[in-house]
């Protein structure tokens, strides 16, 4: 390994702290919404109300999947034992999500509060009907593909992020070893092309449907977001490709640093196109990719062990926290004290991540592996994915 990861603690320690300040901006722009936070109107469209956050997820997810499994994948039963990790990885908490999510929909049923069934769930007619198409689709992680905000909203609504990632799971093993062997040259205009086409994409959704139909496919919609997921793959081989020349790199990093975050702030301040995260996605790749070229810590904050423990349980704090806002909002909290609920969402996300996320993780592994398990930093590496 060259001398820039070897120094910087591997890629972990940056890249899974800088996840949870993109749930950090899913939760305040979710209890904003949800009217247990007051964030002023200029940070809450700055940060355009948390989409390109979510996108950030898909470009580390992309990221480091491939800086993970690129050596392993390829060999005998390498695809079966990536999904086997994935599944431990994401099902867990999707089900404990949809459990918190239960009790809130009992309540609302139970309450026949039809004003929080429509603002909460979308849902007007057909209540039961939907409420149980739209847990099938959530057990099957398909809500992503259902434009309907009867389908997808009702029960842990962020969950449609998970239900793209699912679609990007599928598609990896085959995309890596396509994109793994193509030559850098061939992967940068590859990249372009594909970020061409989704800007072509969302125009054409925007200009052909209605604001009922295409703000979702727009939003949320799996092969809308598959430019950022792919994107992190061909970054994580650039980083491959970087590292074999053993030359210190940290000054490329703090370049690349440096210019993504200044387009990502210009590009968030100016707003020269909407959804947001469309112009900015490409820059989360350059500020990942800079972050790992680094030999020492960013100012020592993204390496403290407390902020990357929050990183770890970023993806718990992402799938819990809207079912505990709606359950604070029923429990009487608001704006003046709603900051107590979203405390205690993000400790509580802390615990479940070390009590439960994790022993779960080991165990499902463990009972479903039936192939040699991967190398040892697989496992270490694989919860930042």
């Amino acid at each position: 390994m060259s001398k820039t990861a070897s120094k910087s603690g591997g890629v972990l320690p940056a890249l899974t702290s800088i996840r949870f300040f993109a749930a950090l901006t899913v939760v305040l722009s979710h209890f904003t919404e949800l009217g247990l936070l007051n964030m002023p109107t200029r940070i809450f469209h700055f940060v355009d109300g948390d989409r390109p956050a979510v996108s950030l997820f898909f470009v580390l997810s992309g990221f480091i999947l491939t800086y993970t499994y690129r050596q392993t994948i390829g060999t005998e039963g390498g695809p079966m034992r990536f999904y086997v990790a994935r599944f431990a990885r994401i099902y867990p908490v999707v089900l404990l999500a949809l459990c918190l999510s239960a009790l809130v929909t009992a309540y609302l049923l139970n309450a026949g509060n039809a004003s929080l069934l429509l603002e909460w769930y979308a849902l007007k007619n057909w209540i039961y009907i939907s409420l149980a198409v739209s847990l099938i689709c959530q057990l099957l992680l398909l809500n992503a593909w259902f434009p309907f905000a009867a389908i997808n909203q009702p029960w842990n609504g962020p969950s449609w992020s998970i239900s793209c990632e699912a679609f990007f799971y599928a598609l990896f093993p085959l995309l890596l070893r396509r994109l793994g062997a193509m030559r850098l040259r061939a992967l940068y205009f590859l990249c372009a092309g594909l970020w061409i086409l989704q800007g072509l994409w969302i125009v054409l959704l925007q200009h052909a449907l209605p604001a009922s139909r295409h703000g979702f496919l727009v939003a949320e919609f799996p092969i809308t977001h598959l430019f950022e997921f792919v994107v992190g793959i061909c970054a994580a081989i650039q980083f491959d490709a970087l590292r074999t020349r053993g030359t210190s790199l940290h000054s490329r990093g703090l370049l690349l640093i440096s210019l993504a975050l200044v387009a990502i702030v210009v590009l968030a301040i100016t707003s020269p196109v909407s959804p947001a995260y469309y112009l900015e996605s490409p820059f989360f790749a350059a500020l990942i990719l800079g972050l790992v070229l680094l030999e020492r810590p960013v100012i020592g904050l993204l390496n403290q062990r407390w902020l990357v423990l929050l990183g770890e349980a970023s993806y718990s704090l992402y799938l819990i926290h809207v079912p505990l806002a709606h359950l604070a909002h029923i429990a009487g909290f608001g704006q003046s004290n709603g900051w107590i609920a979203m405390l205690f969402v993000i400790g509580l996300s802390a615990v479940i991540f070390k009590y439960f996320e994790e022993p779960m993780r080991r165990r499902i592994r463990a009972r479903l592996s039936t192939a040699p398990s991967i190398r040892p930093a697989t496992m270490l590496h694989d919860r930042a994915a």
